[in-house]
């Protein structure tokens, strides 16, 4: 009569197991830091987009209440973690027949920056 053995995985099969499993969960959670990271780049390029153009509309709405050689001011407040900044700082509003050329920034978090020239007219 022959000999029965129980046949089992060898250590060698184990570590290789192993390995491949470590490879393939540290593969997994390195793409999906990516993805979280990637996805808050995004969410602040838009939010700063939109800072952006309400921040522009305001300066406009401002500039068309103004008076030739007047100083006017801009009510805006950006939302938490944006500042935004205008150059010139201080805004005079100019004659009816030259627009004022602005450029305005907008900082946001994690050092995310946009900046955009617009034209100013007066009424």
């Amino acid at each position: 009569m022959r000999e029965h053995r129980d046949r089992g995985e060898t250590l060698i099969e184990i570590i290789l197991t192993v390995v491949i499993t470590t490879i393939t969960v540290t593969a997994l959670v390195s793409s999906l830091a990516t993805a979280g990271t990637a996805g808050q780049a995004q969410r602040s390029s838009v939010t700063a987009d939109g800072v952006m153009r309400n921040y522009a509309e305001a300066v406009k709405a401002a500039g068309r209440t103004c008076t030739s050689g007047g100083v006017y001011a801009v009510r805006f407040t950006p939302p938490a973690g944006f500042t935004v900044s205008s150059v010139p700082l201080t805004l005079r509003c100019p004659p009816p027949a030259s627009p004022l050329v602005l450029t305005l920034a907008v900082e946001g978090p994690s050092s995310f920056d946009q900046t955009m020239q617009i034209v100013v007219r007066t009424p």
